[in-house]
């Protein structure tokens, strides 16, 4: 189950936002072990970035606390949080709970 943290939620709130996007994670594959980022969080709708193709049914919207959330289908049913990072005064939502491997 999806969750946004208090101080997400509180960011979307004020900058007037009720749609956010998750990119797919990147994978890479190694020789003995396979290793994923976390993927991107974009305020707004889904939108097609340059040279990556979405299939038909690889996203889900899924609503939490009255936020839409984009998310790949295969990550829907995963038990992450959106929550809101802070570096000097730039703020960003990220993934958490994510795990590498």
């Amino acid at each position: 189950m999806w969750t946004i943290s208090p101080e997400a939620f509180d960011f979307l709130e004020k900058s007037g936002v009720k749609t956010i996007s998750v990119d797919m994670p990147v994978i890479i594959n190694g020789c003995c072990l396979q290793i994923s980022e976390p993927p991107l969080v974009h305020l707004g709708e889904l939108k097609v970035r340059k040279g990556l193709e979405t299939a038909p049914g690889s996203y889900t919207v899924i609503e939490v606390q009255g936020i839409r959330i984009n998310v790949p289908s295969h990550l829907s049913n995963m038990n992450l949080v959106v929550d809101l990072t802070r570096f000097f005064r730039r703020e960003k939502l990220v993934i958490e709970g994510w795990n590498l491997c």
